[in-house]
């Protein structure tokens, strides 16, 4: 038997993602990266507009300096 075997999981990998953070790539282990793909993918697909299946999905999120209220169906 072996140890790693009897440890470690084998999955089915659909996404290749990647983080950066302040310009820095920050590792992401397989699970890591399907749990993201899955949740942007699951995202995308509900979004008014888009009628086919994205092949990548690019997206930036920067730290407001304070937080501010804000209607949540309003489109910025």
């Amino acid at each position: 038997m072996n140890f790693l075997e009897d440890k470690h999981r084998i999955m089915k990998k659909s996404f290749e993602t990647e983080m950066y953070i302040d310009g820095k790539k920050v590792p992401l282990n397989n699970f890591v990266q399907e749990t993201i793909g899955n949740i942007m993918a699951g995202f995308s697909k509900s979004l008014k507009g888009l009628d086919t299946t994205a092949e990548t999905i690019e997206v930036k999120i920067r730290q407001l300096p304070a937080p501010s209220d804000v209607d949540a169906h309003v489109y910025p």
